[in-house]
């Protein structure tokens, strides 16, 4: 298998090879889970990095951590599809990852109303996210995306 480059997206470990393997139901589960892990990098990457990128104030900064994090989803992969939701725990990993690192104006956002208003504000108002989208990134319905997007609205006004 090819080792990933350091400019990858995580979750994409090589191609398979086309040998035959012996499937049994401990192998056939270990390979769907990677299979479901690789598709939701790949569903995440292009939002995970650019919203790391808005609120640390730095591209490469911010597709660096969003890649550690995804990197670190892997090895709690498991963890996570046995959670309620596994997009919402992948992105409390990835919003505490970058909490130490937002910029002063993002810091201020997230003083000013709860964090997850927060992120709902930069990912629909910076990042253009749909409320499914940005739903579905954050693990929540588009209805609950949708509420605390305006909820945060209402009191930054």
């Amino acid at each position: 298998m090819r080792q990933q480059s350091s400019g990858s997206m995580p979750g994409l470990r090589g191609e398979h090879d086309g040998r035959a393997q012996r499937v049994d139901g401990e192998n056939l589960r270990r390979r769907c889970a990677e299979v479901a892990y690789a598709v939701f990098c790949c569903e995440q990457w292009p939002i995970y990095s650019r919203f790391a990128a808005v609120v640390t104030g730095n591209v490469s900064f911010g597709r660096d951590l969003a890649r550690s994090v995804l990197e670190e989803l892997g090895a709690r992969w498991p963890a996570a599809l046995r959670s309620a939701s596994p997009a919402g725990y992948a992105w409390v990993l990835l919003t505490d990852a970058l909490t130490p690192h937002r910029t002063d104006g993002v810091r201020t956002l997230y003083e000013t109303v709860r964090a997850a208003e927060a992120d709902a504000l930069v990912l629909r108002h910076r990042l253009g996210c749909s409320a499914a989208v940005g739903g579905r990134v954050m693990g929540l319905s588009s209805d609950a995306f949708e509420l605390l997007r305006r909820t945060a609205l209402m009191k930054a006004a």
